[in-house]
């Protein structure tokens, strides 16, 4: 048993009347008395299975208590508000005879509204431990669920044009409400308890190369949730045999564990042994995929006639994501095309008397599948920025290959560099996106030239198409400089994506492009 961050050592456990025994060579006497040892040592821990599950208990009341009671408020807080809009007019006699007409009075009275909604978070599994509490999709449908159950009656009984729109629009406020609350709540937990009080005692089981990936998971580094007392090595502890499940159990009950992790495989006698003394223990026990180290991989558990399989596969979007993403992205590129038309055209305008050479620059990118395809932007760089390439590359930002950007580059114009610290150079790849070249969010689309140096995990980038925008450039542009952080950072998108985390990200960028954040 070893302290986080250390190596493994031989588990020490403390002498007792009952354990000296086993140090002695064995003879009848010690095989008579070892059956009586490991009996007494689980009755000791079902003793105390007790009090762990108790913890475990107050642990997910007090969670569940605070979200409830957090959720309330912000009803009861948007609520205020929209009653100020409609029967005080805060926003003008105008807004508020709209909300009059969108959101009558009686329509969803609170003694109904407040609980049902509730209902509906509860039914969706938004007040887990799991990140479904953070779902926005969850919470959204949640809060849609709710709203209809009250909703319903009137939508019947007093049917107007505006009924169907003022139930989207307010479905909509209670999910983004929702929302913005929970994170609240997750950023008062990060200020005032930074390793949290309620954080489980977990013990990490795994061999010491499997332990130390467990320790960078993700799921596994936030000290609000996990403490780890230690780290144990199943070989050293010989989890093969009633010996290593004693000392196991002996384990547990000195390190007050109610919580272990396993990282690692094991055979089936010693996984065996692991779930007893866990269910014994009345301890959690978490099992870390093995297949988290392969890098653009994720398993999914499927169920064939009654049997659970795990199904591993490349994370991509599944066909109803894809139609509803390609919606978004033709609803929103056209009418960005046709509203920011006359942006267009003093921007081409601009670039045309900044100097010799075309309005727009076309390059080749690598995108969907691999294909390449011709990205379309406003030139912000001399004629014969290409041919020069390859002198600046010992100025480049990033010492991985992979990735190119040049501070100050000499190449680029007087307008080029507002167009670019402003992102305004981007905007025809709208039409890159309206055509199904591209995406609103996605990765950024390589060059053919970058894509020759990948190495395999990293062709998840073509999963999907390419972006506009992405988590790399709304998490600060050119600030990270780490390919592989870009590329995890593109996975995890891909294989948690929803469409609220696209209209996340596109408001996300609004504020990253404002601010400049990372432009060079």
């Amino acid at each position: 048993m070893t302290a986080v961050g250390k190596p493994p050592v031989e588990p020490r456990l403390q002498p007792t009347p009952l354990a000296k025994g086993l140090t002695t060579s064995p003879d009848a006497t010690q095989a008579d008395s070892q059956p009586i040892r490991i009996a007494v040592d689980r009755l000791a821990l079902t003793r105390r299975a007790h009090r762990i599950l108790r913890e475990h208990f107050v642990r997910a009341a007090v969670r569940v208590s605070v979200l409830l009671a957090g959720d309330a408020l912000a009803l009861l807080l948007l609520r205020a508000l929209l009653r100020g809009v409609r029967d005080y007019a805060w926003l003008g006699e105008g807004m508020s005879s709209i909300a009059f007409q969108i959101i009558p009075k009686g329509a969803v009275p609170l003694v109904q509204l407040l609980p049902a909604i509730l209902l509906g978070l509860i039914a969706l599994d938004t007040y887990g431990a799991s990140d479904r509490r953070r779902d926005a999709s969850r919470l959204v449908a949640g809060a849609t669920l709710g709203l209809a159950l009250p909703f319903w009656g009137h939508l019947w009984s007093n049917f107007t044009p505006l009924a169907l729109p003022g139930f989207i629009l307010l479905a909509a406020l209670i999910g983004t409400t929702l929302i913005a609350e929970r994170h609240v709540i997750d950023h008062i937990v990060r200020k005032l308890w930074p390793i949290g009080p309620g954080a489980v005692r977990a013990l990490l089981i795994g061999r010491p190369a499997d332990a130390a990936r467990a320790l960078e998971h993700p799921g596994l580094a936030d000290a609000r949730e996990f403490t780890f007392g230690g780290v144990l090595d199943p070989d050293e502890l010989g989890l093969k045999n009633r010996g290593g499940f004693r000392r196991l159990c002996q384990t547990i009950k000195r390190y007050r564990a109610d919580t272990l992790v396993l990282s690692g495989p094991l055979d089936d006698d010693a996984l065996g042994l692991l779930i007893e003394a866990a269910g014994a223990a009345g301890c959690q026990l978490y099992a870390l995929p093995r297949v988290f180290a392969l890098g653009g991989v994720e398993a999914q558990v499927v169920w064939r006639r009654g049997a659970p399989l795990m199904a591993l596969s490349r994370p991509g979007l599944r066909a109803r994501q894809l139609i509803l993403k390609r919606t978004l992205d033709i609803a929103a590129s056209g009418l960005g095309l046709l509203l920011l038309s006359p942006i267009f055209l003093l921007i081409a305008l601009a670039v045309r008397i900044s100097g010799p050479g075309p309005i727009l620059f076309r390059q080749e990118r690598v995108g969907l599948g691999g294909k390449t395809f011709r990205i379309a932007k406003f030139r912000s760089m001399v004629h014969d920025a290409e041919s020069k390439r390859s002198d600046l590359a010992e100025r480049s930002l990033y010492t991985d290959l992979r990735l190119f950007k040049v501070k100050d580059d000499p190449r680029v114009t007087r307008v080029g560099a507002f167009l670019r610290r402003t992102s305004l150079d981007e905007l025809p790849q709208l039409w890159n996106v309206f055509v199904g070249d591209m995406s609103l969010v996605g990765p950024r689309p390589p060059l053919p030239a970058e894509v020759d140096l990948y190495e395999e995990h990293h062709y998840t980038r073509f999963d999907v198409k390419p972006g506009m925008t992405g988590p790399w450039q709304v998490n600060g542009r050119n600030l990270i400089t780490d390919f592989e952080e870009v590329v995890r950072l593109e996975t995890d998108y891909i294989r948690e994506w929803t469409i609220w985390k696209d209209l996340g990200l596109l408001l996300k960028t609004i504020p990253a492009v404002l601010y400049m954040r990372g432009a060079s």
